[in-house]
Parts: structure tokens; C-alpha cells; sequence
């Protein structure tokens, strides 16, 4: 049996336990595409909203409802940990940004000529 899509990046990424049930709405659905009458007569597919960032997956790949909830938990868990690695990156090449555009402040002492005299 091979893996099945979407869930191969998932397999090495660890869901972060600080995601409650509460944070997360999920809706039943009856799924598409072929399975016969398993798929016609359950609402074995859902879909999961985060509702703070509205982020929102739709998940049928499973034949259980737990276990397609169980994806979708994790499947939302993988988008908010990369939306934070994506605006930690943004943060980062900002503040590199600003670097390079530090400006001279207002001398204390100015020195002319070669035997570099106090003006």
C-alpha cells in the first residue's frame, strides 16, 4: 500500500498539543468519489476551521470519522506552525533589511586636516 497524499509531510511532523478542541469547529460531511455505499450513507469526511486564524482543511481520506478528525487536528496543527515559521521569516529578513540602513548620529568631536586637531 502506498502513502496517501498530503499525508507524507505530515508523517515526521509531531502535532502541538496547545491546539484544545475548542479552538478548533468541525463539520460533517458525506465524502465524494468512489467507495460505494460506505461513502453514499456515512458522514465520514470533515472539515475542520481554526477559528482564530481561519484556517480551514477538508479531509475524506480516511474511512472513520475519528480518524479523519485526527488528520484535520494535525493537518491544522502543520498550517499554523508554518504561517509562524513564514512570519518569523518575514521578521528576520525585515530586521536584516534595517541593518543596512543604520544612520551616523551627531558627532561629539569633529577633527580636520592630517594632524587631526579639534576644530
Amino acid at each position: 500500500m502506498g502513502e496517501k497524499t498530503g499525508t507524507s509531510a505530515l508523517g515526521r511532523f509531531s502535532a502541538d498539543e496547545h491546539i484544545q478542541s475548542d479552538e478548533i469547529r468541525f463539520e460533517t460531511l458525506r465524502s465524494s468519489g468512489p467507495g460505494g455505499q460506505h461513502v453514499n450513507k456515512t458522514d465520514s469526511a470533515v472539515r475542520a476551521t481554526h477559528l482564530a486564524s481561519g484556517i480551514s482543511v477538508k479531509v475524506q481520506s480516511e474511512r472513520s470519522q475519528h480518524a479523519n478528525k485526527r488528520l484535520a487536528r494535525l493537518l491544522i496543527a502543520w498550517r499554523l506552525e508554518q504561517q509562524r515559521q513564514n512570519e518569523c521569516a518575514a521578521l528576520k529578513s525585515e530586521r536584516r533589511l534595517f541593518h543596512h540602513q543604520i544612520e551616523r548620529g551627531n558627532p561629539l568631536r569633529i577633527f580636520k586636516g592630517m594632524a587631526f586637531t579639534p576644530q
